[in-house]
């Protein structure tokens, strides 16, 4: 049963007769025929009586006009309602975010989609980007936001930040603020800190170390933690040094309970990528998220 057969059902019982029907609905008299007798074999229930001048609905054909109608009375309801989906701005977003992204990045970002869209609420998770990314492949969320690529065919990687990364230690005079370091007095001679793998920060910052000439089987790794604030307070309590974000530690900096070391080799800066999955399609809600994000996506 399709809505063209019960269309055509509805106007001929309406005019009471096949050709105004068919012309009521710009097709041939001919394709109204078909449409109906298909009908009632589907129904097994002879629903127009044609013996008449007049065509006119039997017993059946009465009973099932009444629903006939409701239903392309729900169909009508349903396109409009689709077609004024776009102005509706209520509803729920579903966001995986790595710890950067999910602890320094969007908070003041929601406050700020929230004040102008306050019928929209948002459900955010705190992952490691491994997990941002598989939870996007598997449909567990709407929206991603994580420190680096970690190849998906179901999904794409758009760039949504930057923010610079920093060597921190305790302020506790074992280092100096003025002094440049290399990568190998930092790496070779202390106890290193590292982020958990699979990390969006781990990933990138062992990139930029084998880029410059470290065995990572060689930096004397004391501690990994899932949490860069674990890290931070970690350093500050004199179990070693990290790398981390430089917006993560910016309070503690201030604070003179960290102290950021100066590197001969630059650091690079860090990019935070937004995390679609590329085999559904976005509700109008999460484009315009993008959007207030000034994320170009499609």
């Amino acid at each position: 049963m399709d809505f063209r057969q019960i269309e055509a059902f509805i106007k001929v019982a309406e005019l009471g007769s096949f050709s105004k029907a068919a012309s009521a609905l710009y097709v041939s008299q001919p394709s109204v025929s078909i449409y109906i007798s298909s009908l009632e074999e589907e129904l097994d229930a002879v629903l127009l009586n044609r013996s008449t001048r007049t065509v006119c609905t039997t017993l059946a054909g009465g009973r099932f006009l009444e629903q006939a109608k409701k239903m392309a009375a729900l169909k009508r309801e349903t396109i409009a309602m689709l077609k004024n989906l776009c102005d509706d701005l209520t509803g729920e977003i579903r966001i995986l975010a790595s710890s950067v992204p999910a602890l320094y990045i969007l908070p003041p970002l929601l406050a700020d989609f929230h004040k102008l869209h306050p019928g929209i609420s948002f459900v955010m998770k705190q992952a490691d980007t491994a997990d941002v990314v598989q939870g996007i492949a598997a449909h567990r969320a709407d929206i991603g936001f994580a420190g680096s690529i970690i190849a998906d065919k179901k999904c794409d990687f758009v760039d949504f930040a930057t923010e610079k990364l920093v060597f921190v230690a305790a302020n506790n005079g074992l280092y100096s603020k003025g002094k440049k370091y290399t990568l190998e007095e930092l790496l070779y001679t202390d106890s290193f800190i590292s982020r958990e793998a699979g990390s969006g920060t781990r990933i990138q910052y062992e990139k930029f170390f084998y880029e410059n000439g470290i065995s990572l089987d060689k930096i004397k790794t004391c501690a990994s933690m899932d949490s860069t604030h674990s890290i931070l307070n970690a350093v500050a309590s004199g179990l070693g040094i990290s790398l981390v974000s430089e917006l993560a530690a910016r309070p503690m900096i201030k604070h003179k309970a960290l102290l950021p070391l100066k590197l001969k080799n630059k650091l690079p800066e860090r990019k935070i990528y937004t995390v679609l999955n590329k085999t559904v399609a976005h509700s109008h809600l999460i484009k315009l998220f993008m959007e207030h994000s000034g994320v170009k996506y499609g």
